[in-house]
């Protein structure tokens, strides 16, 4: 029994090329199948962050990866060390550890909000939580304006009192536009 068979998650030892030296049995069962290149095993939409990051010179940094498995997607940080091996190649030791939990979070969220939309209903927040947004913003201006009438005093002292008319014209004209808005969505 190797070494690489006591790992609890799928392991690989692979040369640059992604060429298979060998798998763990774990891996073996993890993806139904022995493996001659790591590529295989990889999703389409895998391949390029694969190349990128799973390469000698980016040794020990985890990797985010969807591999093919039987049952469909499968999720895995990719952990790998490489090193010279005695033969000159350098080889890569890979440890991929499942995520299919997050997978299944994020398929079942899409899955909820397809049905959703096969339902006809808004992916837009119930009316409650738009009212609370509108009355938030309406107090903001408020503040605005409370904050910017304690200081209108000095602006018109230093010759600026137009600018502190502008912006209080600006701000009465954004509520009207809130208000407005607000009473057409209900």
């Amino acid at each position: 029994m190797h070494a690489l068979d006591h790992l609890p998650v799928p392991g690989f030892i692979i040369l640059e090329n992604y060429d298979v030296v060998r798998m763990s049995e774990t891996a073996k069962a993890t993806f139904g199948k022995e493996v001659a290149n790591l590529l295989d095993v990889i999703d389409h939409g895998s391949r390029a962050k694969l190349s990128r990051f799973l390469c000698a010179t980016m040794s020990g940094i985890k990797v985010e990866l969807n591999f093919c498995m039987p049952e469909g997607i499968g999720l895995f940080d990719v952990y790998h060390r490489w090193r010279p091996s005695e033969d000159g190649n350098t080889v890569g030791f890979i440890a991929c550890v499942p995520r299919q939990s997050d997978l299944d979070e994020v398929l079942h969220s899409v899955a909820r909000l397809e049905q959703r939309l096969v339902c006809g209903e808004s992916v837009q927040k119930p009316a409650e939580l738009r009212d609370d947004l509108w009355q938030h913003v309406d107090q903001s201006i408020r503040t605005v304006e409370e904050l910017l009438g304690m200081l209108q005093g000095d602006i018109i002292e230093i010759g600026k009192g137009v600018y502190a008319e502008l912006i209080m014209k600006e701000l009465d004209s954004l509520r009207a536009l809130i208000h407005e808005h607000a009473q057409a969505a209900l």
